[in-house]
């Protein structure tokens, strides 16, 4: 009798083995700040909201970056299109309400149309915690937990990164508050991707 339950536990534990996946994904590079910064090519999907002394509103977003573009989306809960915001080299287009909007500076034309003032020209370093600033605290493993930094308007932002999910060898940040003067945007990502 206790031989059979020995070899159902050896069984289990076999079967166990063979269904369990190695996660390559979870070694870190050494190097992880380094290479998250160089990486230009990257989407991340999350929730934002938006919260100033008049008003308090949230979307869904949708955050994709290559080389030669940055274009957010942003919807309702119900995956209603808000805005798909648009920026190249060449400048920014905005499509909000049925119409298309442009502007040099992509940060002015949404502040401009929507009243959210968000800093997307600089996105790529801030969004994926890797701005580099004298004002930068780090935590114990070298990842942003503070920072007060100017965007390219000159406008002043207090960014406190709250936590971090380890994936494709990067600390990569989930949970982030921007702040300037009385706006509050509170930011919450889940799905890093890179290409």
């Amino acid at each position: 009798m206790i031989r059979q339950y020995l070899f159902l536990f050896i069984f289990f534990l076999f079967l166990g083995g063979c269904v369990s996946k190695i996660d390559t994904n979870t070694t870190l590079y050494n190097d992880w700040k380094q290479r998250l910064t160089a990486k230009k090519t990257w989407q991340v999907k999350g929730k934002l909201a938006f919260i100033s002394p008049d008003e308090r509103q949230s979307a869904n977003l949708n955050w994709q970056q290559t080389t030669n573009t940055n274009n957010l989306i942003l919807t309702t809960f119900i995956g209603t299109r808000i805005l798909s915001l648009k920026q190249t080299i060449n400048g920014a287009e905005l499509e909000f309400d049925g119409d298309a909007y442009f502007d040099a500076n992509a940060a002015e034309l949404l502040k401009r149309l929507t009243g959210f003032t968000l800093p997307v020209d600089n996105a790529d370093n801030w969004l994926k915690g890797t701005i580099d600033d004298e004002s930068l605290v780090v935590d114990e493993l070298g990842r942003a937990k503070q920072v007060l930094w100017f965007d390219k308007a000159g406008k002043k932002w207090q960014i406190t990164y709250g936590t971090y999910i380890q994936k494709a060898g990067y600390w990569l940040p989930t949970k982030l508050t921007l702040k300037h003067q009385q706006i509050k945007i509170k930011i919450q990502l889940y799905d890093w991707q890179f290409k």
